[in-house]
């Protein structure tokens, strides 16, 4: 690669593009990457069940990675939602991309500009790409296709075909979305890996990625949270009330930040987009204080500096404020969201 094709990385870019991430893969090559004029990068997700406010993780990182200069897209993979034990039918992908689209449009607001939107059915469909799973596929044993799928594909009993065609779909995406930068959720890690393995044996590069933690469940136990369980999340359309309610009962041991659904929140979603938390106190426990290092906040949460119900009323606000924008699109589309929570029972 010439100079003129290069640009001098800069520290704070490459801290910027791992921030947060579970794992890099690898760390070396993302900063190799992203020290070029201009990189690709993609996120996918299969529009399956409601749309929850843990999905600002991954969405959170394709921001940063667009203002140290990439150019993203984001991968509607509607194809991918029947292929998933058929939780998405062929009638329903189109009005639930849609869905999924505005939720993510509504919580990145003039963000989601920077990012452009794809479905899997405008390509998955073309010769080469149905080619090329073929070539894939005769290389994959239905051993390491389950392997693969096993923490993101529904599988109940014996897998079905399609189960074991979903990660080889997601790998080949890869090629086809000209990916320099994947970022997924960490339970994607086995899909990408084997792609690793078998993307240059199709022409393609074998990629850089970064796999972002999930967030727990608002239930604790260590369970992560899941669209499944609606005790677990909340979704992007709920109202301030119900936002209330439902962070006021979540699980928040004190002085603990493991399986802490309500300090995760903190560290993954409130401070990437705030670069700050203020956490309201009555006068007498001290008064408001705020926090411009997320180290700075969860020390002091650890320490017992900071009761959790007000860490709670605290990210109740911001969980109000930075979802308004997708409730306030479906209030006034009601019809829109109703016709898609009928499909969700």
């Amino acid at each position: 690669m010439s100079g003129m094709d290069q640009k001098i990385p800069d520290k704070n870019d490459i801290e910027t593009a791992v921030q947060n991430a579970e794992e890099v893969v690898t760390k070396e090559e993302i900063q190799d990457i992203i020290s070029r004029k201009t990189f690709n990068f993609y996120y996918g997700t299969a529009p399956t069940g409601p749309f929850h406010f843990a999905y600002l993780i991954p969405l959170n990182k394709l921001i940063q990675l667009a203002d140290i200069g990439g150019r993203g897209t984001i991968l509607l993979a509607d194809y991918h939602a029947h292929l998933d034990s058929q939780k998405t039918s062929f009638e329903l992908m189109e009005i639930r991309s849609k869905y999924y689209e505005e939720c993510i449009r509504g919580v990145l607001g003039k963000d989601a500009n920077k990012l452009d939107f794809v479905r899997g059915s405008s390509y998955q469909h073309e010769r080469d790409y149905v080619e090329d799973l073929y070539k894939i596929a005769a290389k994959v044993t239905t051993t390491r296709a389950k392997r693969a799928a096993s923490e993101v594909v529904r599988m109940r009993g014996d897998a079905k075909v399609s189960e074991l065609l979903y990660p080889l779909l997601q790998i080949l995406d890869v090629k086809y979305l000209d990916a320099d930068i994947t970022v997924g959720g960490i339970d994607q890690r086995n899909i990408y890996m084997l792609g690793r393995e078998l993307l240059e044996d199709v022409g393609g590069k074998k990629g850089a990625y970064i796999f972002m933690p999930l967030l727990p469940s608002l239930r604790g136990g260590g369970a992560k949270m899941s669209a499944s369980d609606a005790l677990s999340h909340i979704r992007v359309t709920d109202d301030p009330n119900e936002i209330r309610s439902t962070i006021e009962k979540a699980y928040c041991p004190a002085e603990d930040l493991d399986d802490n659904a309500i300090t995760s929140t903190v560290r993954y979603i409130i401070f990437p987009r705030t670069g700050k938390i203020v956490i309201p106190r009555k006068e007498k426990f001290g008064g408001d204080i705020e926090f411009s290092r997320i180290d700075e906040f969860e020390k002091a949460y650890t320490s017992g500096n900071l009761h959790p119900l007000d860490v709670k009323q605290a990210v109740s606000g911001y969980l109000i404020e930075l979802l308004a924008p997708a409730r306030k699109y479906f209030e006034r589309h009601s019809d829109l969201l109703e016709e898609i929570e009928t499909t969700f029972d």
